[in-house]
């Protein structure tokens, strides 16, 4: 939530007269930005692939059984009992 702060903000009006400029630091530097409307946040810019994989996440996240066997995996690596990258990356031929 605080990263969004660092995020450009753009009232409606320059939102307007920008839009170009704003659409292409979006989409080329993955630049977030707030949207305004008299000085309140109303709406996020954000590229159209990063907004695939916030939904793609809240899809997975919001499954109980695998948010059960996430937070199970990192209990393990917590306490050692993970497989190291290397070994996976090796059996996987990368």
């Amino acid at each position: 939530m605080l990263e969004i702060l660092k995020s450009p903000f753009v009232g409606v009006h320059e939102l307007r007269k920008n839009l170009t400029k704003l659409l292409s630091s979006v989409t080329e530097d993955g630049t977030e930005v707030v949207i305004t409307r008299q000085g309140k946040p109303v709406a996020l810019l954000i590229d159209i692939e990063k907004y695939f994989e916030v939904k793609q996440a809240l899809k997975e996240f919001s499954d109980p059984k695998y948010l059960a066997e996430l937070l199970e995996a990192r209990k393990e690596i917590r306490e050692g009992k993970g497989i190291p990258a290397e070994e996976v990356f090796a059996k996987k031929g990368l």
